[in-house]
């Protein structure tokens, strides 16, 4: 992977050990952005090059956002008011208290706490690998591996299942499986596909986002780090805006919150534009990951009961694939109930069950004011109109 930082109007190469800030500042909403490219003669040309280069997006498969290894904890009900945030509320929540820890760090708290010390601090799953991390009792067994951070997919998959990008102001692939985007994910971009057409190396695993994943993006969001941090926005605006175009463009954006009248039939914003545009993103700067609210609905690995239903899969696959589920209450830190999260914002709330076992995050772009971050429903794992993204484990 290349790192790469916006220098304005492209994305441009960075320097790796970040000098001086140059590369990320989570304290001012940038996250750490890198780019794969997709021919092996560009990609060698564009690693030995000197930092700021600019980075061709026509060259480029994945853009994939870097979310640090963090515990976090949340005051009372509804997290700690920001400057510029409303009374925290279910409908306008505060911010999470996060702190960055090292690999050597594991924290087992309620992540809840009701006086005014942050206390309880939890280390979220996402950040462990392994078939057993979901299980507090058992996510020190030695099968598991504790991870500096995770990499997920700055926009929804766009390219074909077949030639797996994602790059912005591109059509979301829909209308697959949960199965077919487990599994052309896992064929395309892990092994010797993984270092040929996207020039991966050294001990990763690229998979489809699981739930847990997908709470980890969300909480960081929710925090002084992300959008919720950041000053230009205020009130209602804290949100991420929807992207609420019909055709399923990638990085589009509202340049307001989801409401009762969401369908564009343009793309009002694109992904660069700002505040109106970068709005839609976790930071609302560039440098957040894109399509969490809106565009279409987005598979994730969440399973009720090892239930296949209707995803295409003969068996479900290995345990450390998927957030599995057996009751009403969620895993805490999947950013479903787990935490009292449910409803922040006004997102839809249904968790798994038998007859819909497989969840679906984000909602499409005319699900009214419900869509958003926070979002969690249940769905059979059939083809019906759907996008997903990938996170990327290495150890």
């Amino acid at each position: 992977m290349i790192p790469v930082v916006w220098n304005g109007s492209s994305w441009a190469k960075a320097d790796k050990e970040n000098t001086n800030n140059s590369w990320y500042n989570y304290d001012k909403q940038i996250w750490a952005n890198a780019v794969t490219i997709k021919d092996p003669s560009k990609r060698a040309i564009y690693k030995s090059a000197t930092v700021g280069t600019v980075i061709n997006i026509s060259d480029v498969n994945l853009m994939l956002v870097w979310i640090p290894r963090y515990s976090y904890t949340l005051r009372q009900s509804y997290g700690y008011q920001i400057s510029g945030g409303s009374t925290p509320s279910i409908n306008t929540p505060g911010a999470f208290d996060i702190k960055f820890v090292k690999t050597s760090t594991t924290e087992m708290g309620s992540g809840k706490y009701t006086g005014t010390t942050p206390i309880e601090y939890f280390t979220p799953s996402s950040f462990c690998w392994g078939n057993s991390c979901d299980v507090e009792t058992t996510r020190s067994n030695s099968e598991n591996k504790e991870l500096p951070g995770i990499w997920i997919s700055k926009f929804e998959l766009t390219g074909a299942m077949n030639n797996i990008t994602s790059v912005p102001n591109q059509t979301s692939i829909s209308n697959r499986t949960t199965s077919a985007f487990f599994n052309n994910i896992k064929s395309q971009i892990n092994g010797t596909n993984g270092s040929s057409n996207y020039g991966l190396s050294g001990n990763y695993d690229t998979h489809m986002i699981k739930n847990t994943e997908w709470g980890a993006m969300a909480y960081l969001s929710q925090s002084k780090y992300g959008k919720y941090g950041n000053s230009n926005y205020a009130g209602a605006n804290k949100e991420i805006y929807i992207n609420d175009y019909s055709g399923y463009k990638t990085g589009c954006s509202k340049g307001a919150p989801a409401s009762g009248a969401n369908t564009s039939s343009t793309c009002l914003y694109t992904y660069e534009k700002e505040p109106s545009g970068t709005g839609a993103s976790t930071t609302g700067t560039i440098y957040g990951i894109y399509d969490t609210s809106g565009g279409n609905w987005e598979h994730t690995m969440g399973n009720f009961n090892n239930i296949v239903g209707s995803s295409g899969f003969n068996s479900m696959p290995e345990r450390k694939y998927y957030n599995l589920y057996t009751g009403t209450t969620g895993i805490k830190g999947d950013a479903t109930n787990a935490d009292g999260t449910a409803g922040f914002y006004g997102d839809g709330q249904v968790l798994v069950y038998s007859s819909y076992p497989w969840t679906v995050c984000s909602a499409q772009y005319n699900n009214g004011v419900d869509t958003g971050i926070f979002l969690f429903y249940r769905h059979t794992g059939s083809t019906s109109l759907n996008a997903s993204r990938l996170a990327l484990s290495a150890w």
